[in-house]
């Protein structure tokens, strides 16, 4: 069955998310063996490392142009991403929703928080499980996820459109296998008890 051009964007979405992660801890590391040289610096001190280019495809980015929260940007491209994920697979648990999203579980709630207030999800304690809670999508939820997915596939053909199936095939081959590195390095530094989720997207402002 012939790979969804929306399957091959997510991969290079995640490929950002975790290459992100992994260099955030990295400077975490560095800094931490330099006894804290460099702490408390603003996020203007270092520049802005995002792109627009970059913001094309990580929508994670700390310092994407027009979402941070020193842009004054809104915040609503992570709410989206949040909606997008719940398209595919409602009713998914929140602890879940996190790791796809690639966000700290704190930061995910209180950006339902705002979904939530805008009508646009619901929160259901699991009936199995009493300490899981799953997230919904409400009517409202499912009309502004539809127009979040047809732009997310406009934008996926756009870019993978050029492809042969076999292309596809030996891209996602690649993806796959620069995935799982990336995730077994997040995981040994995880393991050393190194904080890579400090700098989440900000997805929670309206």
């Amino acid at each position: 069955m012939p790979l969804e051009n929306e399957e091959l964007m997510q991969m290079l979405q995640r490929a950002a998310v975790l290459s992100r992660r992994s260099r955030r801890a990295h400077v975490k590391r560095r800094i931490g063996e330099q006894g804290g040289e460099g702490r408390g610096k603003s996020c203007h001190a270092d520049g802005h490392r995002g792109s627009r280019n970059a913001m094309a495809f990580d929508e994670e980015a700390t310092h994407g142009y027009g979402n941070h929260k020193c842009h004054g940007g809104s915040g609503r491209h992570g709410q989206n991403r949040v909606l997008a994920v719940l398209v595919l697979s409602d009713g998914m648990s929140q602890k879940d929703l996190a790791y796809i999203l690639g966000i700290r579980p704190q930061s995910l709630s209180e950006a339902l928080d705002k979904l939530e207030e805008s009508k646009l999800v619901e929160r259901r304690q699991n009936e199995n499980d009493k300490r899981v809670m799953n997230v919904y999508l409400t009517e409202a939820g499912r009309v502004r996820a539809s127009k979040v997915a047809e732009d997310r596939k406009k934008s996926a053909n756009d870019v993978f459109g050029i492809l042969t199936d076999e292309e596809k095939e030996q891209y996602a081959s690649i993806m796959v296998k620069i995935i799982t590195k990336l995730d077994a390095d997040l995981s040994e530094k995880s393991v050393s008890k190194i904080d890579i989720d400090g700098d989440d997207e900000d997805v929670t402002e309206e």
